[in-house]
């Protein structure tokens, strides 16, 4: 019989999660979102997931974040299905499903940064070549009480 240690048990606390975003689509205004939630941060091994959900057009949508310090991956389940991946200065290929098909999407990450209770991705949209938006998104945690 297989045994698991403690060590290989997930690390799971609940954290404050404080959600700041900012879009800006050619020729269009700014748009920023400050969001508060509740969420969970596991801890795998090494490798650390943020985990909430929050609604967007009236739907549940669960993020998954996967935090890295040389790249990162933003998966959406829901409402809105979406791989999102990050690599600094790379191009990556994602996907955005918001119900009635799925778009093919590239990443173009300017900046991502990731520290103990932070994480922080600027980066461009891309469909089809073109630029669609340029983003931020800011993600500062901390464990509830």
């Amino acid at each position: 019989m297989l045994r698991m240690n403690a060590m290989s048990q997930p690390i799971k606390k609940i954290v404050n999660i404080h959600i700041q975003s900012t879009i800006q689509h050619p020729a269009a205004a700014l748009e920023t979102f400050d969001i508060q939630t509740i969420g969970e941060l596991t801890i795998k091994g090494n490798q650390p997931y943020l985990v909430y959900e929050e609604t967007q057009n009236d739907k549940a949508v669960k993020t998954t974040v996967k935090l890295n310090g040389d790249s990162a991956l933003i998966m959406r389940s829901g409402g809105v299905k979406m791989r999102l991946p990050f690599v600094k200065e790379e191009l990556q290929t994602g996907s955005y499903d918001p119900g009635y098909g799925t778009i093919m999407i590239t990443t173009n990450t300017k900046q991502l940064q990731f520290g103990d209770g932070n994480f922080r991705v600027e980066y461009e949209l891309l469909i089809n070549e073109e630029v669609v938006g340029t983003y931020t998104l800011e993600l500062i945690y901390t464990e509830a009480n």
